[in-house]
């Protein structure tokens, strides 16, 4: 597997109730971790990117049904 590095933006919300984090990349708000702290939280959501990543490249993007695309987006 080839590897790539992307610059991601972590996003930790602290429940007020039970001290625990849940934690997204602004850049992928679809994929979610949790933890007890923080770091248990970082830990746990590089892992399920990573997981992601690796079945997407493993099973879901060489199907002929698929198509990908790859956009320059600009914002103002």
């Amino acid at each position: 597997m080839t590897e790539n590095n992307f610059q991601l933006t972590g996003i930790f919300v602290q429940d007020p109730i039970d001290k625990g984090f849940t934690a997204f990349f602004a850049q992928l708000p679809n994929i979610i971790a949790e933890g007890d702290n923080e770091e248990e939280a970082t830990r746990n959501l590089i892992q399920t990117v990573q997981s992601v990543f690796e079945h997407q490249q493993n099973n879901g993007y060489d199907q002929p049904n698929v198509i990908k695309k790859q956009f320059s987006i600009s914002i103002a």
